[in-house]
C-alpha cells in the first residue's frame, strides 16, 4: 500500500540536512517532508531523528498533530513525539529495508545459538534448530494463498516492502518472557501474537500440553472441536451426543471476558492475538500470519484504526484448512471454520439480538463484552461476505484500509462505508445472513 506523503523534493532535501536543537525549525523540517505530495519522484530519504541520547533511523510515513510515524529498516514502526526531537538530519537520499541476510544475522544474535534462521522469498523465520525451514514453508504457503485469494477478486497487491519476520520460540516460558520484554499484552492463555508496531509474528512450539488444560480465557474453535470429537471417540473423555459440542465450547470460553487482550494501544492497533487452546501449531501460525499479511499488503492499515471485526474475521476465515484444500469447491461447508460456525449458531440459539449487525459494525464494544460471540460474529460476517459478495468485500477492505478512513474512523463512518458497499438496509442484510447460515446444515 502506498502511504500518504510518499514523495521527495529538492526543497525537502534541504530541510532534511538541518542539524538543530529542539526548535520550531525541527518540526518545520519534518512537516516539509509531507509538503510535496504529487511529486514525480517516488524515492524516500533515510532520516535520523534524535531524542535525547537515542536516535531512530527510518522513513517517515505519517504525521499528526505533534507526532510522526516512522518505519525503521527492519519494518518496525516508531511513534515520535516531535517536541522531544532534538536533532533531525538526512542520512541517505534513499530508504532501503534491511536485506534478508542482515535480518538473519540480527535474529541469530538476538535469540542465540540454539536457534536457526531460514528464509523464503517473503519470510525470515527464526526457530529452534532443525525446524526453521518447515515453519518457513508454512508461512510462505500462507502468503501464496492469501495473495491469490485477493488477486482473483481484483485487489491489487505488491510484494511487502519489508521481509516478514516470524519467531517460533521453544516453549511457553520463553514466549511469555519475550512478550514481557516487548511490553506485549499477553498472558498464559495466548498461543501467539502479531504486533503491528513491531511487525513480527511471535509464537512457541510446545503447545501439546495445552490439550489437558481447562483455560477459561481461551477463544479457539476450529481445531478444538475436531480434536475433542476425536478424543471422545478414542478415550471417552466427554459425554456423547449433543452435549459434546457444548462441553467443548464451555471449555474454550468459560463465560469469561477476555476483551482486554485485544485493546488498542495509543490509538494504534496493538496485539492481534490468537487467544485460545490449540492442538495444532499450524493453525496458530496461519492465524497470525494472516494478521501480518493483512497489515503488510494493504488489507489493514498499520498506522490508523482498523475495525476488530475486519481484522479478526479475516484471520478466522483463513485459519481453517478448508480455505486451502477446497478454495474452488462448490460446497461452501468445506471452507467453513467448524468451531466458529458452531459458535455463531450457539449465539443465535442463546438470543442474538435482532438486527445485531448494525450494533456489531458500529464500534468494537462487542469485543469487550462477550469475546466468544464477537469472534463468532466476526467470522460469520466475514465468511458470508467473502462467499456471497467476494469482489465487493475485497473493495470494501481496500477502502477501509485507506489512510483517509483510518485517520477518522468514527461509528458513523463505519456504518456509512459498510452500507455504501453492501446495501443501506442493515436489517435486511442481517436477515439475509441469518438465512444463509440457516440453510447450511
Amino acid at each position: 500500500m502506498q502511504h500518504p506523503y510518499h514523495d521527495s523534493h529538492p526543497l525537502i532535501d534541504l530541510y532534511l540536512t538541518m542539524n538543530t536543537k529542539n526548535t520550531p525549525g525541527v518540526t518545520a523540517a519534518i512537516v516539509a517532508v509531507f509538503a510535496a505530495v504529487g511529486s514525480a519522484s517516488s524515492a524516500q530519504p533515510l532520516v535520523e531523528l534524535r531524542l535525547g541520547n537515542n536516535a531512530v533511523e527510518g522513513r517517515i510515513v505519517e504525521r499528526g498533530q505533534g507526532w510522526c510515524a516512522l518505519y525503521d529498516r527492519e519494518g518496525r514502526m516508531h511513534s515520535i513525539d516531535l517536541d522531544k526531537v532534538t536533532r533531525f538530519k538526512k542520512v541517505s537520499s534513499t530508504f532501503t529495508p534491511y536485506s534478508f541476510q542482515t535480518l538473519r544475522a540480527m535474529l541469530l544474535k538476538e535469540f542465540g545459538s540454539d536457534s536457526e534462521v531460514a528464509t523464503t522469498r517473503h519470510y525470515v523465520v527464526c526457530a529452534p534448530r532443525g525446524r526453521a525451514k518447515t515453519y518457513c514453508d508454512v508461512f510462505e504457503k500462507t502468503w501464496r494463498r492469501f495473495h491469490m485469494y485477493f488477486a482473483i477478486r481484483g485487489f491489487k497487491m505488491n510484494d511487502p516492502e519489508f521481509p516478514m519476520v516470524a519467531v517460533v520460540l521453544k516453549d511457553r516460558k520463553s514466549f511469555l518472557d519475550h512478550a514481557k520484554r516487548e511490553n506485549a499484552k499477553v498472558d498464559s492463555s495466548i498461543l501467539g501474537y502479531y504486533w503491528s508496531t513491531h511487525n513480527r509474528v511471535i509464537m512457541f512450539e510446545d503447545q501439546k500440553s495445552q490439550a489437558a488444560v481447562f483455560n477459561q480465557n481461551s477463544a479457539s474453535g476450529q481445531r478444538l472441536l475436531v480434536s475433542a470429537l476425536r478424543d471422545e471417540k478414542r478415550r471417552g473423555i466427554y459425554g456423547g451426543g449433543s452435549r459434546l459440542e457444548d462441553d467443548v465450547w464451555g471449555w474454550a470460553f468459560g463465560g469469561q471476558n477476555s476483551g482486554h487482550l485485544l485493546d488498542d494501544q495509543q490509538g494504534i492497533d496493538g496485539v492481534a492475538t490468537r487467544v485460545g487452546i490449540s492442538l495444532n501449531l499450524r493453525e496458530t501460525m496461519i492465524h497470525e500470519a494472516t494478521h501480518q499479511l493483512g497489515y503488510n499488503l494493504g488489507v489493514h492499515n498499520r498506522i490508523g484504526r482498523n475495525p476488530k471485526w475486519i481484522v479478526e474475521g479475516l484471520a478466522t476465515v483463513f485459519e481453517t484448512p478448508g480455505m486451502e484444500k477446497y478454495a474452488m469447491d462448490r460446497d461452501v461447508r468445506k471452507r467453513m471454520n467448524v468451531g466458529w460456525h458452531y459458535g455463531f449458531r450457539k449465539f443465535i440459539k442463546e438470543g442474538r439480538p435482532e438486527g445485531f449487525l448494525a450494533t456489531f459494525i458500529r464500534d468494537d464494544k462487542p469485543f469487550s463484552m462477550q469475546l466468544s460471540n464477537a469472534y463468532a460474529q466476526a467470522w460469520a460476517l466475514s465468511f458470508w461476505l467473502s462467499e456471497t459478495r467476494p469482489r465487493e468485500y475485497a473493495k470494501f477492505l481496500q477502502k477501509m484500509a485507506s489512510p483517509e478512513v483510518t485517520r477518522q474512523l468514527t461509528p458513523e463512518l463505519r456504518i456509512k462505508l459498510f452500507t455504501e458497499s453492501f446495501g443501506d438496509n442493515l436489517i435486511l442484510l442481517d436477515a439475509e445472513m441469518l438465512r444463509y447460515y440457516a440453510r447450511i446444515k
